[in-house]
């Protein structure tokens, strides 16, 4: 076993322990170490003995970490998960010690188990007895009580990108919750190690006994909140264990079923509304199953865990809390359930007044009371985007109206403007064109942080409009007046309605309240506050509409509102996006102005674009501003001309359910697929499917939707473009749309039985959502083969080389150095399941190694080494993953691509990438005679093919020749250059030419 173990020491205030804990590291007699100690701002003689102690330190990658203040357990093991490099990792904290063996049997039981966690018992150093006893890891027992301990082996690649919950920190429970996160999303498989245990030492003034940490009701608040984050997830294991307990704690109950009411549309009431004498009734719509009479069960199962040694130890046993009934049949089903879920518990909670905002009130208040309420000095920044030859005459027409209430203007231009126009526009005031970043959001914090607080603090109030507005419809003198009658800090026209955070940056979690910005009034007292303009100041990144939006739109009157400034909208009516969907509605309510998106709706089919069933009031609307007000029909004629002449420009759009996860996948069927298509003629544009709105593809003549499961947001995409003609491909680069296919894999046959049903349930949701779409486009000819099966049309779209992969690969050809002996074999690994791909090949490559000194093997990505070939160590040489980009560096440092692959239908899917790659920086493939390497390998020529026993006698030929390296690479460039780069026409570029005409 070559495996490096990170062993992390976090250390506060132990100077009586610390030298014990890291000298048991020392003697492990497994000896590849790295070792990290972080102490965290101790202020006794800690980190003075821990240097002492590490001038004898026989590792050689060890790093110490002093930290000035003291942060938390959770702030500093989330440090030491950023520093760790090794294979394993395990915690270790500063008062507790190993025995030698310790890291030995963990990292044995890891291997042999094939593990993510592995763990052991706790052994109390005083009494030399087991303190805790773990048992056989069970899901619904570890639901039950945790016997997984902090100090547990860890698997690395398992955590990913999981990280100790900051909002634990100083509190408890926070390893049970991370090694929950890490069982339960990222399905990580814990093992117990038997005969094995930590020497732990009890303290009293740990943080679990420390600040009423122990008291009852602090333990199962703590508790509830770990429960609220995966029982969207999984309702069925945690009502199982919990049923199994029954166990509930007065006023906890209440506030989990009020937030478990919302995880989904299968669940109706679960709290009878006439509960009495605590007899609970919990009903579920599927089977009306009921628990009734429990009190006398409740107090039994507490009084037990208050006189157990579990409750003492909170930070290491927790037992559940409730009874929780089965909410749903599939709880892979419960996402978007679990999204609403926990924005309920984030807005309940961030909704609750603090005493802070109480008091500041007070303060704006009495600040406000002292200022100037009549003749008010305005200060105009209005904000054009501009992408025409001149600016629109409705813009001008606002501007004229506006710039009359106001004292000085600044228009801050997003874009072009030509002369002529920064002529015009400087009758108003002064123009700054800027580059077309940030949206509005970075040209309003343009305007504010050139002018500054000393030169705004002079006006009364600050106006932020951009040309989003079309009007006035009135008079905009009126709607001042009356904003200036109430008693606000700041005021806009009409709200933005409280919903999920569609962003996923909102700092609150959720979309709270809030005044829409394109057009806001800031009064004196908030112009005054220094704190406005640190705002945005830090506002720097909002270069995309989600950024605006997360960052600002949906932040800016929370935030202040928090800080005890006031505000209101002109609008009484903020529901159902008034503003957008009911124009004719708020005008006659008195809104002064129309949105310039509101007329985008201008029939009933388009909110069916939006998801939405509205009859739409611009026809109306256009009849009222024509016959009843003074406005120019002629603009708004001009401006609805606009709108459909740009609806004109249609676009293949595709969707990407993969998002990056696997860089890859991305980039050659999303990335690379849409530059393809623009170099042959199409328009393109590509959203993510997590920001995948229905009306992306209103515009679109064809839809692509690539590696996404059934869903009903894509369900409903594709009877909308059903029923607009629109046609909607399908890309899935694998076989993971049938169990048939999947149901080969060693690694699904590895699975518990529940794990197998929710990787089943992926894999079914892929083929439903195959089988919906009009047509499939895929990688390989044996995908193509294989998806005939369940499509009429199946287009051959291969991974082609992009155009900057090309640059990158040619420049990396120009530096390449040539002329030493040495001849280096280079095995890329995708993943842990190439293992058993580079087993076909580990004698083969064994022997080459023994009989020539002079080869290499370089190894990257996942790959565990064979005891075959542990004995070359010396010609082995390792590399870290790289970026894409700096790939084709990597692979040009060897002489010979290998690419072997086991027979299996789903390696004969695979795509050729590998050589591909390969041949772009001009280094041979050797491949197994399979599948797409079949196919596009001229054996000899442009690659060599092997079958499974000739591997040996191909790779030596190859060893012992350049020339024959050389040539067969040249031959392999030259010939993915011609047929593999993204220039390139195919069927499926065919097929789009075809249905275009």
């Amino acid at each position: 076993m070559d495996r490096i173990i990170s062993v992390i020491i976090t250390s506060f205030n132990h100077q009586d322990y610390i030298e014990q804990c890291i000298k048991s590291v020392f003697e492990q007699t497994y000896r590849s170490i790295e070792l990290i100690i972080i102490d965290d701002g101790s202020t006794d003689e800690t980190t003075q003995r821990i240097s002492r102690i590490l001038e004898n330190d026989p590792f050689e990658n060890t790093q110490f970490i002093i930290q000035k203040e003291n942060r938390g357990v959770c702030y500093t093991r989330n440090e030491g998960l950023e520093i760790a490099k090794g294979d394993y990792f395990l915690f270790l904290d500063s008062d507790d010690f190993l025995d030698p063996l310790f890291i030995e049997k963990l990292l044995t039981k890891a291997e042999h188990e094939k593990a993510d966690i592995v763990y052991c018992d706790l052994k109390n150093i005083d009494t030399n007895e087991i303190f805790m006893k773990a048992k056989t890891f069970d899901l619904i027992s570890f639901l039950q009580g945790n016997y997984i301990i902090n100090t547990s082996l860890i698997r690395r690649q398992a955590v990913g990108d999981s990280r100790y919950d900051i909002k634990l920190n100083r509190e408890f429970l926070e390893d049970y919750d991370f090694m929950m996160n890490l069982i339960l999303m990222k399905n990580a498989k814990a093992v117990y190690a038997e005969n094995v245990s930590l020497n732990y030492r009890v303290l009293n003034n740990s943080i679990s006994r420390k600040d009423n940490h122990t008291s009852r009701e602090y333990f199962y608040k703590i508790y509830a909140y770990i429960l609220k984050k995966y029982i969207n997830n999984f309702p069925d294991e945690i009502f199982t264990a919990l049923n199994a307990n029954s166990l509930i704690l007065e006023g906890r109950i209440q506030d989990l079923i009020e937030h478990l009411s919302d995880v989904t549309k299968y669940t109706e009431e679960l709290k009878n509304e006439n509960l009495e004498n605590k007899e609970q009734i919990f009903q579920l719509k599927s089977n009306a199953e009921t628990l009734q009479h429990i009190n006398n069960i409740l107090t039994q199962e507490k009084n037990e865990i208050l006189q157990s040694k579990s409750y003492r130890i909170g930070n290491l046993v927790v037992k559940p809390i409730s009874i929780i009934n089965r909410v749903i049949h599939n709880p892979r089903l419960l996402k978007k359930g679990g999204y609403r879920l926990k924005n309920k518990i984030v807005r309940w909670y961030k909704k609750i007044p603090s005493p802070k905002r109480g008091l500041l009130k007070l303060v704006r208040d009495f600040q406000r009371s002292r200022y100037n309420t009549s003749n008010q000095k305005r200060f105009l920044i209005y904000v054009i985007y501009e992408n025409q030859e001149s600016v629109q005459k409705y813009k001008l027409l606002f501007l004229d109206a506006i710039a009359e209430l106001c004292e000085e203007v600044l228009i801050v231009v997003n874009g072009n403007l030509s002369d002529s126009d920064r002529v015009i526009l400087s009758n108003y005031g002064k123009v700054s064109v800027r580059k077309n970043v940030g949206y509005d959001t970075a040209a309003f914090r343009y305007g504010i942080m050139s002018l500054g607080k000393q030169y705004l603090k002079q006006f009364d109030e600050l106006l932020l409009i951009n040309d989003t507005n079309i009007g006035p419809i009135g008079d905009l003198a009126t709607s001042f007046e009356k904003m200036q009658e109430k008693n606000l800090d700041f005021w806009g026209i009409s709200y933005g309605e409280e919903q999920s955070d569609i962003t996923g940056l909102n700092p609150y979690k959720y979309i709270p309240l809030h005044l829409q910005t394109f057009f806001l009034v800031i009064r004196k007292t908030l112009l005054n506050y220094s704190g406005f303009y640190d705002y945005w100041e830090a506002l720097n990144d909002t270069n995309s509409r989600n950024k605006a939006i997360g960052f600002h739109e949906t932040v800016f009157t929370k935030h202040f509102n928090d800080l005890g400034f006031r505000h209101g909208a002109l609008a009484a009516n903020n529901q159902d996006s008034a503003m957008y969907i009911h124009p004719l509605t708020m005008l006659k309510e008195g809104v002064p102005l129309i949105k310039y998106s509101a007329l985008n709706n201008y029939n009933d089919e388009k909110f069916l674009w939006q998801g939405l069933q509205r009859h739409s009031e611009v026809p109306d609307l256009l009849d009222y501003l024509e016959q009843q007000t003074s406005y120019p029909i002629e603009e708004i004629e001009k401006i609805m001309s606009d709108i459909k002449n740009k609806e004109k420009s249609q676009y293949i759009l595709i969707i990407d359910g993969v998002e990056n996860i696997i860089p890859q996948c991305t980039r050659y069927r999303v990335v690379n697929k849409a530059e393809q298509l623009r170099l042959n003629g199409f328009n393109v544009k590509t959203v993510n499917m997590s920001q995948f709105r229905l009306s992306d593809a209103e515009n679109a003549s064809l839809i692509i939707i690539y590696r996404y499961g059934y869903c009903d947001l894509l369900a409903e995409l594709c009877l909308l473009a059903k029923q607009f003609n629109k046609t909607v491909l399908y890309d899935i680069d694998d076989l993971v749309i049938d169990t048939k296919y999947t149901d080969q894999l060693p690694y699904t046959q590895q699975l518990s039985e529940q794990k197998k049903q929710n990787y089943d349930a992926g894999v079914k949701n892929y083929g439903r959502m195959l089988r919906l779409c009009d047509g499939a486009i895929t990688s390989t000819s044996k995908l193509q083969k294989e998806l005939s099966n369940y499509q009429d049309l199946v287009l051959l779209n291969r991974n082609l080389a992009s155009q900057e992969l090309v640059e990158i690969s040619n420049r990396v050809i120009s530096s390449k150095v040539i002329g030493s002996n040495k001849v280096k074999l280079g095995y890329f690994s995708g993943s842990i399941t190439h293992n058993e791909d580079f087993n076909l090949i580990k004698n083969d490559v064994a022997r080459l190694l023994k009989k020539h000194s002079n080869v290499e093997l370089h190894l990257v990505g996942h790959l565990t080494i064979p005891d075959e070939l542990s004995r070359f160590h010396e010609q082995i040489i390792f590399h870290d993953y790289v970026d894409w980009n700096e790939l084709p560096s990597l692979i040009s440092q060897v002489d010979i691509n290998l690419a072997p692959l086991t027979n299996s239908i789903f390696n004969e899917a695979k795509s050729e990438i590998k050589w591909l790659e390969a041949a772009l920086v001009k280094v041979p493939t050797v491949a197994s005679n399979l599948g797409t390497f079949k196919k596009m390998i001229n054996n000899g020529v442009t690659g060599v093919l092997v079958d499974d026993n000739d591997w040996y006698d191909c790779l030596e030929r190859l060893v012992l020749s350049a020339d024959l390296r050389q040539e067969i690479a040249n031959n392999a460039y030259n010939f993915v250059l011609n047929e593999c780069v993204t220039s390139k026409e195919d069927s499926l570029v065919e097929y789009l030419r075809a249905i275009k005409k």
